[in-house]
């Protein structure tokens, strides 16, 4: 066993790249609890049992001992729990379950609204210890933040690999750092140690009555990442990722916002930037801001690259139109980057920056995606133990009714801020959704249309021998949707070229409702002159049509001369069809944006061959 494979070495990378974005929520979520609490003793205890106790059980109990069950074949994350559902909700057909799929898909898009906001606040949050240091740099909070997210989302094209192996350093010494700053202050004031019973937190929510809902809506910023933290589990593993958090990471943080607590105790003038207020001299304060700076950047790219990652699962499992993916590193398929969701995320981040212009008016849009997700999360582990596991229907009704009454808990707290900021986010999901329902809805459309269309093996035949369509002296590979169809591009060739490749290899790519699987293709000869080529593939496995080729049915010097045939669709937008008005031209935009088609199957283009077809949705 190397190094790199050792459960402690991946615990520490763990650090940087799971734990990025719950690990910086310090620097605002004690702060922000308070400010919408009373900044009272009593109110202060209250704040820190509830932090402490929504890390315990959001985090230590439901992620970590649950909702990590639920992996396929090592891959977590809210797209992996979607390929674990049943068939009937994973291609619907009833209303009840079309509803949940949407709410699925609402999930994934709450994870895009999160890769924009977490690094803005993030790094903003970070940046605004400059004020502390001097207040004539308050001004300038906004500019560096801006100036630094250029750059984060410049790099991007660049690949993260070689900066990664720092990452998981860089966090273990912000975690050492936020924890020592939290004991210091908690030898001031030992009492503190007593928020970590939960009659604190029952009591107070119980004395704030229907204004809990404002402060559950802040104390959720706490737990902000806990997505990343299960969508990551493929690269470094539960035991990684467990051993990072018990004996890292949540030690440091519970330290930490005790330490805030006592220190808001001690000295409640402390609450204008409580967080930087802990480092106990100026050059400690530098040391603090730089090391916070460094570790939001982490994880703000731990973000990025996981709303990379769905949108790469989203396109291969035919959820999302395709966008161009470039995978930035040669050993690592997991490095990757998508130039239109980057160009998308990094405006938007720094739209934010500029328009809220802090981080304690963008924690009123923060935390509504999360805790929709989360909510998202719970019912569909729910029926993935229930109907694929066949765990006890009671004791699980009993176990995930608990964390469902805790999410909807911290949904509706945050469903308050709707008009504050959380429709930000909102607003960028719904309209996800919709382009997803458009895509989905067309892409049915459009395979009606092509089944309609098709003629039968025999068919062409007939026409070659009536004189209609001449043989070529080449090999022909067409790419379809199913074996069972004559491709489009083939039919488009006989009648506008009229002739036929005297070899037709017709080649169906099928993703698998798994990550990772072995190319396993299977033949079948319809005639002397046509072979059907079904692949299939994982959702996270690079799709290479010719090395599939050179491996299962063309030999190297009938691949290298084979020429590729792909359909170019345009649609008519007539008002004829199924689709018509807004979402037939909404289609229509994500069709023609789509990234080229041979790109994307490593198709060579000096054999690609596109033929236009018109058609009517």
């Amino acid at each position: 066993m190397t190094l790199k494979t050792k459960t402690p070495y991946l615990a520490l990378l763990a650090l940087g790249i799971v734990f990025g974005d719950i690990g910086t929520s310090p620097i605002y979520a004690f702060q922000t609890s308070v400010t919408d609490g009373q900044s009272n003793a009593a109110s202060i205890y209250g704040v820190a049992s509830l932090i402490f106790w929504a890390l315990t059980i959001v985090v230590s109990l439901k992620y970590l001992t649950f909702i990590v069950r639920a992996n396929n074949k090592g891959e977590g994350g809210i797209m992996a729990l979607f390929s674990l559902l049943p068939d009937e909700i994973r291609h619907p057909k009833r209303k009840l379950a079309l509803a949940f799929y949407f709410a699925m898909m609402l999930g994934a898009a709450f994870l895009f609204g999160d890769g924009i906001l977490t690094p803005s606040i993030s790094v903003l949050s970070a940046v605004e210890g400059t004020g502390v240091i001097n207040p004539h740099w308050v001004n300038l909070e906004v500019p560096i933040t801006v100036a630094i997210l250029i750059i984060l989302f410049a790099v991007q094209s660049k690949g993260t690999g070689k900066i990664g192996a720092f990452f998981g350093p860089i966090t273990l010494v912000w975690f050492l750092t936020i924890g020592y700053l939290g004991i210091r202050e908690i030898s001031k004031y030992p009492q503190v140690l007593k928020a970590l019973s939960p009659t604190y937190a029952l009591t107070y929510m119980g004395h704030q009555g229907l204004h809990t809902l404002v402060i559950l809506s802040s104390v959720i910023l706490a737990i902000t990442g806990v997505e990343a933290l299960y969508a990551d589990m493929g690269h470094f593993g539960v035991r990684a990722i467990r051993l990072a958090w018990f004996i890292v990471a949540a030690p440091a943080l519970i330290a930490n916002y005790l330490g805030q607590a006592a220190e808001e105790i001690v000295n409640p003038k402390s609450a204008n930037a409580l967080f930087f207020d802990m480092a106990p001299n100026h050059s400690a304060l530098i040391f603090l801001v730089i090391v916070a700076t460094a570790a939001t950047i982490i994880a703000s790219q731990a973000l990025i690259s996981g709303v990379g990652s769905i949108t790469q699962q989203a396109v291969n499992l035919g959820i999302f139109p395709r966008f161009k993916v470039i995978h930035t590193s040669k050993d690592q398929s997991g490095q990757i980057y998508v130039p239109l969701i980057n160009f998308f995320v990094g405006v938007g981040s720094i739209l934010l920056v500029v328009i809220f212009g802090s981080s304690a008016k963008l924690a009123n849009a923060y935390s509504f995606d999360i805790a929709g997700t989360m909510l998202i999360t719970t019912v569909a582990f729910f029926i993935v133990a229930v109907r694929k596991w066949h765990w006890n229907i009671a004791l699980t009704s009993l176990i995930m009714g608990f964390f469902f009454i805790i999410d909807v808990g911290f949904f509706g707290s945050t469903s308050t801020k709707i008009f504050k900021g959380a429709w930000v986010p909102l607003s960028i999901s719904l309209g996800i959704v919709y382009f997803v329902w458009v895509w989905r809805q067309g892409q049915i459309v459009l395979g009606k249309l092509i089944a309609k269309d098709a003629v039968s093996w025999d068919a062409i035949d007939s026409l070659i021998q009536e004189g209609k369509a001449v043989e070529t002296e080449n090999v022909g590979v067409f790419l379809t949707s199913s074996t069972l169809k004559i491709p489009q591009a083939l039919m488009s060739q006989i009648r506008n070229l009229h002739s036929v490749p005297r070899k037709v290899v017709v080649v169906s790519i099928n993703i698998l409702d798994i990550p990772y699987a072995e190319p396993n293709g299977t033949q079948r000869v319809v005639n002397g002159r046509v072979t059907q080529v079904s692949i299939s593939l994982g959702y996270f496995d690079p799709i290479n049509v010719p090395k599939i080729l050179r491996e299962h049915c063309l030999t190297v010097e009938e691949e290298a001369k084979a020429t590729y045939y792909l359909s170019d669709r345009k649609f008519n937008n007539l008002d004829s069809g199924e689709i018509r008005g807004f979402m037939e031209k909404a289609f229509t935009f994500l069709h023609r944006n789509s990234s080229p088609v041979g790109p994307y199957f490593g198709l060579p283009e000096e054999r690609l061959v596109t033929l236009g077809v018109q058609l009517d949705l």
